[in-house]
């Protein structure tokens, strides 16, 4: 079954396209890191795939009437804010507002689905905790909770390690990548090439709104495509650890 399809999907704007022309498929077990500059088109992309702008193409998520998109797939906007004082675990339980009579008060499989997403991102001790009170990385993490408390098969986050602690951002990636081994699906915006090497099952680069290489992460961070796309070279090997990517120098 697939997750997600877009077919030729453009987006323009003032005429001008900013998204041109892009196939993707998603299929269960896939972690799918989504790669370019800034200004590549990442953003625009996972925005309209959801139905969020308007866009020239297919995508199968927007196809869907809200509250079943809402099922198929959970989103994480690059923006951190919140602006209300919600316990962590309230926040959380946002996650389950796509389901029939949450608004009216969690049922058990409810409450279930928040104890794992709040379990899964380790906020067991900030629970009771005002959001505002939290640092950024603590409302990022929270932030996440809530998607995972959404319980979709499909998850879409811009740039989801942005501002966490490297301890943060390993767990966080070893639980996307624990969701899609289950039989779900993540496609994220990451600038860390290293993070996404060593996660994600298969990389999509962008560049100036086009689609440059799609696979896995060695047939996509080639030398080649570095210089034309971040202007960088880099060292990328095996070991026993696992793959190793570390930019070295612009070039």
């Amino acid at each position: 079954m697939t997750l997600l399809s877009v077919e030729n999907l453009t987006v323009s704007r003032a005429g001008q396209p900013v998204v041109g022309g892009i196939d993707l498929t998603v299929q269960p077990g896939e972690f799918v890191g989504l790669l370019g500059p800034n200004g590549a088109g990442k953003t625009t992309l996972l925005r309209a795939a959801l139905g969020l702008l308007p866009f020239t193409g297919r995508s199968s998520l927007a196809a869907l009437p809200g509250r079943e998109r809402a099922r198929a797939a959970a989103f994480l906007p690059q923006s951190r804010e919140i602006a209300w004082p919600l316990s962590v675990e309230a926040l959380v339980a946002l996650g389950r507002v796509p389901y029939p009579g949450a608004a009216r008060g969690l049922s058990g499989a409810d409450r279930e689905a928040v104890d794992r997403a709040i379990s899964r991102m380790g906020l067991e001790t900030f629970r009771h905790r005002p959001t505002t009170e939290l640092s950024g990385g603590e409302q990022a993490r929270a932030l996440i909770a809530r998607v995972l408390a959404q319980e979709a098969p499909l998850l879409l986050a811009d740039e989801p390690t942005a501002g966490l602690d490297p301890a943060a951002q390993i767990a966080t990636m070893r639980v996307f990548a624990a969701h899609a081994a289950a039989g779900g699906a993540v496609v994220a915006s990451l600038h860390d090439l290293g993070l996404a090497v060593r996660h994600c099952t298969r990389l999509v680069l962008l560049d100036g709104g086009r689609l440059v290489a799609d696979g896995a992460p060695a047939e996509v961070l080639t030398p080649g495509n570095l210089a034309r796309t971040f202007g960088i070279r880099a060292h990328f090997a095996e070991t026993g650890d696992g793959p190793v990517f570390q930019p070295l120098d612009m070039l």
